[in-house]
Formats: C-alpha cells, structure tokens, sequence
C-alpha cells in the first residue's frame, strides 16, 4: 500500500515554465497572429441538442432524473424525459458523470486548466471543487458503496522522462488522502512480466475490492485490453483476475450490479469498429448504435447506456425494450463576429516571400542559408541585399533543410532529385556538388571536424555515416511513431549527438513529452532528459535541441519562446532553462563564437547577440511572382460539373487567366488558344477537395504534392503542419516552382 497526502494547487504541464514570466505568452502570440482579423464583437446564438456524441450518463439513487454529458457541459434531465438543465459551464469540459451514493454529490473526470483531474461538485449545480490535481492526469473516477472514497485511475507515480503508465489509486474525499491500488512494489498480478497498464475502475457491492481493465502491452507496442481484475480496496495484496475476455476484441468499462453481476464493452477498431454490452460474459444484442461510454447499473436487472445519442435504460434480457429518456437541451453562446480570411488566387503580381524555411546562420555568423520558392539560398545578415540562390529544385521534387560545414565553405542539404531524399555538399566557391548518404536520408549534420555525417533516415533512425569509408550504421531507433525526431546536433567533441525524440508516457492514451535525447556515438547509450519536469520541447521538427559550439547550453524553443539551458559535456542539463525571447521563436541556430543566435519570428530573420541582448532584423528582399497560366481550351467528351445529376456532352471549356470563362458545346472553328487539350474521349469534372491533410514534405518530398494533382486534387487543406513549411509550399506552389494543389492553411 502506497499512501500520500493530496498536494496543494500546483500548475499543470502546459503552465509550467510559464511561472517563469507572464508576459512572454502575450507577447508572443501578438507577434505571431494578425490581431486585426480578431473577433471585434460576438453575437449570442443558441444552439439546440436532442443527442450527445459518446455522452456518458448517471442515474440519480432516487431514480428521478439522470445527469448527462451533452457538448462538454453537465445537464441534469428528467427521467421521463423533457427539458435539460445546465449543471456546469463549458469551461469545466466534464466527463464521466457519477452520482455519489447519497445522491448529493457528482464526481467527474474535467479537463478545466490543461489537465485531467478529478472534481466534485453538488448535485444540482453550483461552483465545482477540485478534488486532485499536480501535473499527472487523473481519469475515470468512480465512487465506493459508502461514499467516502473515489476510485481513478492515473499516471501519479511515474518519472515525465521514462514512464508514467496508469495505475489504480483511490482518494478519501474527506481529507484528500490518496493510495495506490496497484503497481507498488513487490505487488504480483497478472500481465506484470512486461509493461502493463490499468484503468477504468468500478467497486465491489460490498466496497472491499476495486475492479479495473488491465492492459498488457504487446511485442509491437500496442495495447491488449482483455482482462477485468481486482484488488483489496486498501491495496494490500495480490492483484487477481476477475474475467478474461477471448474475443479478441479489447474490454472497458467494467459495472458491478448490487448483487455482482458483471457488465462491460467490447470494442473493436477502425475499419470494422464495433461496440458490444457484454452482461455476464455474453454479448447483448443492443438495437443502434452503442457508445464507448460507461454502462451504469441502474439496479441489479437494468443498466443505463448511451444509444445512437440517446440515454436508455435497458434490461439484458430484453435489450429491445429499453426505456429512452428524450431530452432537448439549449446551448447559449456568443458567436465571434470575424473577418473571414481571403485568398488571392488571381495570377500575376508580386509578393514579398514570407516562408524563409529552416534557416541557419554561418559559422562566422555573416551569412544565412534558407529554403524558400523550392530553392536554397545564401543571404547576407547584414545590408539588405538580395540573396544569392544555391541549388533550384525541379517542380516535382523538394529541397530541404540546409546546414553550413564547420570551415563555412559548403553547404550539406537534402533533396529527393533521386526519388528518395538524398544528402549533398554544394561548395559554394566552385559549384560543385557531392552526394554524402543516399536512399532516404534528412535533417544532415556534420560533425565538427567534417568527417562524419548524422542524418534521419525515414523510419526516423538516428544514422551516423563515416564519409572516408562510406559506412554508416544506425546510432539509435526513434522512441515512437507519429513523424520523425527533431534535427540532429553534435557536442562539441564530436562525441554526443543530441536531437528531440517523443518520450510516450504510456500506451493508454498518445501523450507524453518531447525530450532532449543526446546518444553517445562511441557505446550507442542514450539519456533523455526534460528541459524541466513535465515540459515540452515545442515540437520535434525544429525547436532543438541545438548545440552552442563551446557545448555550455542548448538553444531549445519551449511554449514558443527561446530558451537556453546549461549543459555538461555529456548534454546532462546543469542549471535551470533561462527564457531569453519574449517573442515567438523557431528554428534557432548558432555563429561559431556561442554568442550570435538566429531564430525566425513572425516570418523574420531575427539575431540576437547574447553579449549584450541586442537582437535586430535581418531584411532578406525576396519576392514570388505568380506566372500567368496559358489560355487554354479543353475539348471534353462529357462533362460533369459538380453541380447536379446533369452530364453536358462534347462541350468546350475555355480558361483565361487560370479560371473557367466559357463553357459551350463544342466547335471546331473555335478562336485559336495558346493551349488546346484534347479530352474528347474522356469525362472531365472540377478539380477535387482534399479536405483534411498534413503537408509532410520533409518524409515524403515533391512526390506528396505531385500525387495529389495526379489524384485530381487542385485544393488541400491542411488540419495541422509545421507553419513555415505550410508557408513555403503555398509560396512555391503559388510561383510555380512546386507542383501541387492550393493549400488553404492556418
């Protein structure tokens, strides 16, 4: 048994180093968004709910009225049905409902201030309580029979580095002490040969056990959820095994009658997901769609589920036959009133670049190297004159991420002319180029003394290349998937590589912390370690780690701000992070001295000399110019044009200035155009809409954009990606230097 006392309010992990200062996050986020499109005024508007999407349900003792989770607010409904009532705000985001045994109180699972916790509040409404909190996700919590105690699962207890997988813990609501259920040392129970997970609590009729669904986490790293256990409410004890499912499919959300009858769901993924009520180890064929929400017992015969977005009271035997409890519940809200952004899609103009893509700054800090309109460039940090372009990709094809050798004279870049990414040296005296690693290697860096290369391969290895002897070998496995690690950045002595990995915290759910992971090239041994406890590296594409060349600190971006941290020689963190942006900051890289530092905000060059603090702009003048398309006169065979059920036959289409001016049936003595397509024998129809993609140039290169046309897609939008390289695709494919679709980004 594991016994603590419950910590006094503490911040969560997104708020961490904001404690640090509380004007960096303001001041950041006015440089970086265009306030003027802002929400100047709202409008109320009131939207109507008749279902809930996965909402989960309670029963009050009484059995006159449950309480729902309908749009992440808290309602309480009559049991006959009828007219919802607010019990929370949106703010709170509550889930998971459940009444104590009193009936007085619920207890919910919300996400109000960046993290899971528990919370208490009165039954019909009122100002919540919360019940945990600390940097640790708490989740599914679940009363005892007295109504003294609550159940949850949590990642309390785990290292924000190595683990934090979830184990069973309880709290006494009385004087907020928490024990640990399961995972304590020297405690045996089934699956615990590998790592294992446990979650979902619910209690024995008579208190003195807990119920749970333990995990087993496989070979493949993937999550086997088939047995429901238990242990002594006091934590004393072996774990046992309650029931093992042998479906195959994963288990959730056990339920206890009163008198121990067992209920829970069965659930199978994508692209056959399914949701099963299992009672008494046999599936219950519910009528609808049954959601992934918590059945609840409504006495020893019925249980309370959610069904096609309804709440029901049903009977095992009878699932036909439930009792479904209508509602209407009335959101009020202030609708933003904001400028709709537009896009420019007419040909011709000129427009200053904006996406100057992956900077990096010289080794005597007098030059800076970028990506932008498909090309590499080399632009001075000083005197406003324009750059000189290095390296013009072919339009299918992309170029990326550029880095200066130690001595200044070359620059090592990669780009997939070959089809896969390769990595080159371009000296820049002579012209000449070499390729250094082929067959899909990225993010190059060369160690100090220029003989040996780290790159990423495109399963996300780390990969250590001597250039003498042409071998390489992979240094280290990337630690999960979801895109590659950051870019690599040697020690000093060439003997450390450090880069940001995902550090998973758990398989139960895809949280976890970018880290700092620096590989040691002599023994292959990794460390990771966090900036601070319970912080993030902003992301793992370009916010460091970077090495300063006298190996005393890492330039790191945190919450969008630049920081540094002190370093030993082995990349062990010596001191704490110091902030020294109050601006949003990207992609920093350092002069050879480790006193000038370059990073991108807000689209411009920025460099600051840690002597003095001073930081200036450096102005990089470089335009796009938008080619004007042929006129062209496509003779198609048929013709269907999105509109209706309607097909138009042997019709000509005619485009000028890139945009459909006329269609009309065809003829052959039509004015001459400068380009005539011959679609007689083929049906033509409008461009299509991919609606939801993530621009990852950096793995797939020219070949994503090129594919989407290829598929017909003239319009992309993407739901997330990188800023500067959604920029930079919209800029070069604007210009014509990338072939690809419009990309509608935020």
């Amino acid at each position: 048994m594991d016994t603590t006392p419950l910590s006094g309010p503490s911040f969560s992990r997104r708020r961490f180093l904001q404690t640090t200062t509380v004007t960096a996050g303001a001041v950041a986020a006015g440089a970086a968004l265009d306030l003027t499109a802002a929400a100047a005024e709202t409008r109320p508007a009131t939207l109507s709910f008749t279902a809930a999407t996965n909402g989960a349900a309670t029963l009050a003792p009484s059995g006159d009225r449950i309480v729902a989770e309908i749009q992440n607010v808290l309602w309480s409904i009559p049991r006959e049905g009828g007219a919802a009532t607010p019990l929370t705000t949106p703010e709170l985001e509550p889930t998971r409902p459940q009444f104590s045994p009193d009936g007085r109180r619920l207890v919910v699972c919300a996400y109000r201030g960046g993290g899971f916790h528990l919370w208490l509040l009165a039954a019909g409404g009122g100002a919540p309580e919360q019940l945990t909190d600390g940097p640790w996700d708490d989740r599914a919590p679940a009363w005892s029979p007295d109504g003294t105690r609550v159940a949850f699962a949590s990642e309390r207890g785990g290292d924000p580095v190595t683990a934090g997988p979830y184990r069973i813990w309880v709290i006494d609501v009385r004087d907020g002490q928490l024990t640990r259920l399961t995972g304590a040392a020297g405690q045996s129970g089934p699956g615990q040969g590998g790592a294992w997970e446990d979650f979902d609590p619910t209690w024995s009729p008579d208190g003195t056990r807990v119920l749970f669904v333990r995990g087993v986490v496989t070979a493949t790293g993937t999550l086997q959820t088939s047995t429901v256990a238990s242990v002594a409410a006091d934590g004393t004890g072996a774990v046992t095994t309650e029931h093992a499912d042998d479906s195959g499919a994963q288990v959730m959300t056990p339920a206890l009658s009163p008198r121990g009858r067992l209920a829970y769901l069965r659930t199978t993924p994508a692209p056959a997901a399914s949701c099963t009520l299992v009672v008494d180890g046999a599936p219950v064929a519910v009528p609808g769609d049954l959601a992934p929400a918590p059945p609840r017992w409504t006495g020893d015969k019925s249980l309370l589920v959610t069904v096609d977005g309804t709440f029901r009271i049903l009977r095992p035997d009878a699932p036909g036959d439930a009792e479904q409890i209508p509602f209407t519940a009335h959101l009020p809200l202030d609708r933003p009133r904001y400028r709709v952004k537009r896009y420019d899609f007419a040909a011709g103009g000129v427009h200053p670049v904006r996406a100057l893509h992956l900077p990096a700054l010289s080794p005597d800090g007098r030059s800076v190297a970028f990506a932008a309109l498909n090309s590499l460039w080399v632009s001075g940090t000083s005197g406003g004159r324009a750059p000189r372009r290095i390296v013009r990709a072919p339009a299918t094809r992309y170029v990326l991420a550029p880095t200066w050798t130690p001595d200044g004279t070359a620059l090592v870049y990669a780009d997939d002319r070959a089809g896969l990414f390769s990595v080159r040296r371009h000296d820049l005296a002579t012209g000449k180029e070499t390729v250094l690693a082929e067959g899909g290697r990225v993010f190059p860096a060369l160690s100090p003394e220029g003989t040996r290369l780290a790159c990423l391969d495109m399963s996300g290895n780390l990969v250590v290349r001597d250039l003498a002897a042409a071998t390489e070998k992979v240094l280290a496995e990337p630690l999960g998937s979801g895109g590659l690690p950051g870019r690599p950045s040697w020690s000093p002595d060439g003997r450390y590589v450090a880069l940001c990995d995902r550090g998973r915290l758990n398989q139960r759910f895809r949280e976890g912390y970018n880290l700092i992971r620096v590989v040691d090239t002599t023994t292959g041994a990794a460390k990771l370690h966090a900036v601070a406890p319970h912080v993030s590296l902003a992301d793992r594409y370009d916010s460091g780690p970077v090495w300063s060349p006298d190996g005393r600190t890492m330039a790191v971006v945190v919450e969008s701000a630049l920081w540094l941290l002190p370093v030993r020689p082995d990349g062990t963190p010596d001191g704490e992070p110091r902030q020294i942006t109050d601006e949003a900051a990207d992609h920093p890289s350092w002069a050879a001295d480790s006193r000038r530092l370059l990073y991108l905000s807000a689209g411009k060059l920025r460099l600051l000399d840690l002597a003095d603090g001073a930081t200036r702009t450096i102005r990089v003048p470089l335009d796009q110019r938008r080619p004007r398309p042929a006129d062209t006169v496509v003779h198609a065979g048929r013709l269907w044009d999105g509109t209706g059920d309607r097909v138009r036959d042997d019709v000509d289409i005619s485009v000028e200035g890139g945009r459909i001016t006329e269609v009309a049936p065809h003829r052959a003595t039509r004015r001459p155009a400068v380009r005539r397509l011959d679609a007689s024998d083929r049906t033509v129809l409008p461009g299509l809409w991919d609606s939801h993609t993530h621009p990852w140039q950096s793995t797939y290169g020219g070949r994503q954009t090129a594919l989407q046309l290829a598929y017909g897609i003239t319009t992309a939008v993407s739901l997330g990606g990188f800023a500067y390289e959604q920029a930079r695709i919209r800029e070069a494919v604007n210009a014509g230097a990338l072939a690809g679709p419009r990309l509608l980004a935020t």
